[in-house]
Order: C-alpha cells, then sequence, then structure tokens
C-alpha cells in the first residue's frame, strides 16, 4: 500500500472510526482500524461487538493494498503532525507514515485478519431524510437500557405502522415514543443496538451537507446505514419488543403546561440533594404551583417553587432525578405538557403542540414513598 492524503481528512475519518474503538476489546482485531487503499481512494475501517464503521477519504493511491494498525496510536500520531499532504506506506509488518520533516513507524498486522464488511443488498436500499431521522433518534436513545441484563431492552425498536415510522425505547422504567410520517416503499421492522444508532446520529452531524440517510440490508442479517461518505454496520437483535402501547397511559386526573429550562433548573437543584436519597425528586401540584423537592436526612432538603398552568386535582408524584435530567435535556422545545394520575401510575410528558404526521411522548414510572 503506497498513498497520499491531506492530514485534516484523515484525521476527521480516524476520530469518527475511533470512537467505536473499546479500551478492552474481546479480540485483538477490535484494537486495530484497518486501511484499505484503492483505485477510488482511502478507506478506514474499526469495529467493536456491535458495530463496523466505515469512513471513505479522497487519496492519492500509488499502490494498492490493506493494512491494519493501532487505532488509538495512529490517531494520535496523526493528531502530532501538521496540516498538509501525508504519505503512508506498507512496508513488511510496518506502516511508515511521514509529512513535512515528520516520520514515524508503526507495527502492523496483516488485513487478513480484520473481517470483511457485509455487502450491502443495493436492490432493496431506502433512505429517510436525514434531519428527521436523527432527531427523532435523539429522542428516543436515552431512554435504552445501557446493562445487558435484558439485551432486547438496549435496543431501540423502529418499524412501520400505518404510514408512520415509530421509534421506541425503554429500560423498563421509563419509555420514549416518537411519530414521523414517512412513506418507504418497503417495509421495516427492526431492534436495532442503540449503542449503533448512537454512532449514526453522531455521524450524521458530522455530515453536514447530506440531506438523507441510506438505510440498506447487508449480508450475515446485518443492516447498513450510510450517510456521505460513512457507513455504519450492526446487526439488528432478535427476539420480540415489549408492547409500548400498553405502557401509554391514556387518561389523567391531572395536567400541567410548564416551561423546561425552569423545570430543568428545579430538578437540577433538588438532584442535589437528592444524590444520598436514591436520587428520588417529588412534585408537589397545588393550584398553579408545582414544588420540586428532595429531603436527605443528613444532608439537607431543597424545594424549587415552578410556576404552571394547572388543570385537575394536583397531588403529589415522585420520580428518580436522573430519568428527569435525561429527558429535559434531550427535549428541544420550550414547553411542555406533563400529564399523572394519582401517585403510582406513570407520568407523561408530551410537546404542547404534536400532529398527526409527528408527535412524541414520554412516559417515566413513578418512585413509591411514604407521605
Amino acid at each position: 500500500m503506497n498513498a497520499s492524503v491531506l492530514q485534516e481528512k484523515l484525521l476527521t475519518a480516524l476520530v469518527g472510526t475511533g470512537r467505536i474503538v473499546v479500551p478492552r476489546p474481546q479480540m485483538p482485531v477490535m484494537q486495530y482500524v484497518l486501511l484499505e487503499a484503492t483505485s477510488e481512494g482511502l478507506w478506514c475501517t474499526t469495529i467493536s461487538p456491535e458495530v463496523t464503521e466505515r469512513r471513505f477519504i479522497a487519496a492519492k493511491v500509488e499502490k494498492e493494498g490493506a493494512i491494519c494498525v493501532s487505532s488509538r496510536l495512529f490517531t494520535e500520531l496523526v493528531l502530532s503532525f501538521p496540516p498538509g499532504p501525508m504519505r503512508l506506506a506498507a512496508h513488511e509488518g510496518a506502516l511508515e507514515i511521514q509529512s513535512a520533516g515528520f516520520r514515524a513507524t508503526l507495527p502492523s498486522a496483516p488485513a487478513s485478519e480484520f473481517p470483511p464488511a457485509p455487502k450491502k443488498d443495493k436492490k432493496a436500499a431506502t433512505s429517510f431524510p436525514k434531519d428527521e431521522f436523527l432527531a427523532a433518534l435523539s429522542r428516543v436513545l436515552f431512554a435504552a437500557a445501557t446493562d445487558d441484563g435484558r439485551p432486547i431492552l438496549t435496543g431501540v425498536s423502529i418499524r412501520q405502522a400505518g404510514g408512520h415510522l415509530v421509534f421506541a425505547a425503554t429500560d423498563g422504567y421509563r419509555l420514549s415514543v416518537k411519530r414521523l410520517k414517512i412513506n418507504l416503499k418497503t417495509g421495516v421492522s427492526y431492534i436495532i443496538p442503540s449503542r449503533a444508532l448512537a454512532e449514526v446520529v453522531k455521524a450524521g452531524e458530522g455530515e453536514k451537507e447530506e440531506e438523507t440517510i441510506g438505510f440498506t440490508p447487508a449480508e450475515s442479517g446485518q443492516l447498513a446505514f450510510t450517510i456521505g461518505d460513512t457507513e455504519v454496520f450492526t446487526r439488528p437483535i432478535d427476539g420480540e419488543y415489549p408492547n409500548v402501547e400498553k405502557i401509554i397511559p391514556t387518561t389523567h386526573t391531572t395536567r400541567l403546561l410548564l416551561g423546561r429550562e425552569v423545570l430543568l433548573r428545579a430538578v437540577k437543584s433538588a438532584a442535589i440533594v437528592a444524590r444520598d436519597n436514591a436520587n428520588i425528586v417529588r412534585f408537589h401540584i397545588e393550584g398553579q404551583t408545582v414544588t420540586v423537592s428532595a429531603n436527605t436526612p443528613q444532608v439537607g432538603e431543597n424545594q424549587v417553587e415552578v410556576e404552571a398552568k394547572v388543570d385537575g386535582e394536583g397531588g403529589d408524584i415522585a420520580f428518580n432525578s436522573r430519568f428527569l435530567l435525561e429527558f429535559l435535556t434531550n427535549f428541544t422545545e420550550d414547553e411542555l405538557l406533563f400529564e399523572m394520575t394519582g401517585s403510582l401510575n406513570p407520568g407523561a410528558f408530551k410537546p404542547v403542540r404534536q400532529t398527526a404526521d409527528d408527535s412524541y411522548l414520554h412516559v417515566i414510572m413513578p418512585v413509591r414513598v411514604q407521605s
């Protein structure tokens, strides 16, 4: 392999693919980046237990070939080099890097140790509007489980239903559901690892000029997301996703209209005291005020009064402050609706304005506390 590439372009690709490299990999190959020089240019590829990511870079290739080097070390070296052209040359057992007086050599591994990227089924390809798709993912990803106790819950359910694309994520304590009006030629129904979709979001945010995200089934049962010069492959999770419709409250006895920023500030304040008391934050709703409070013996007490437009009987309910903070941080609108039915039933958070083509709902299970 012998190729010339711009340091800025190579560094961007290495940082992007390097995000999925785990610190202590299950297999040595997972610490490598695969460099493939082809007649078209240079491909950088990394893998993790759930994701394969490839990034293409325009390059002048004098000799085609492929080689594996440490992703972390190679990225650090490229970062230390000055902007401008870099020359990459593979020798037996090593990669030589040169640029403007800088020169380094890294030990390499054969490209044959790296599993090949799955081939995409271009006949079954479809696409999504990028901004809408990424926004929908951002509304639900944080609600997916992060531990592997119930693997099915570490994924996000994406399915086509009645002319809508429905995104759903839950960890058993909270639920986010986002519906988008998207007409697809082919049906979609997958449970996709949330870690893979988080990488799709990051890659999509970096490809600012792209308007669509390609979605294609690939060999070995994998799926491919394509955004500009980036490809993200992952394997869907097998199993039956929980029936989220059974979790969604259908009635309420109290509804509040709240400002997102003032509620976020109140919950942040109460969460400081709640840290040593299972993160429990209470809402007391009376009149046109919500009192957000936390009380931890030997630590202290905190109360914040938040003005709200209240319709209904009011009452008390308690939540895990971490769940509230993650929801409010990912909720982008200035105002929100909160609906509840007593202290033991789930609380529902919604945007003020929803349409038949675009809707969102976040549900949090309450914490049972003594009066």
